[in-house]
């Protein structure tokens, strides 16, 4: 199970996954353009695989102008 954290819903969901980010970000409705991951505390990039026992937490980009 990967543990994801949702900063913006301040939830936390346990996920049957093993695979690249950019596989797991649309599985809890976010893009690529839209959040910056954090695995085990780390920044990531999109091929980078997340399994079992990971923690991946999900900060929305925030744009404004």
């Amino acid at each position: 199970m990967v543990k994801v954290i949702l900063l913006r819903e301040r939830k936390i969901v346990d996920i049957s996954f093993n695979g690249p980010i950019r596989e797991l970000l649309p599985l809890v409705e976010y893009s690529l353009e839209t959040a910056v991951v954090l695995k085990n505390g780390e920044p990531v990039e999109e091929e980078e695989s997340v399994g079992d026992g990971d923690e991946v937490k999900i900060v929305p980009v925030v744009s404004g102008g």
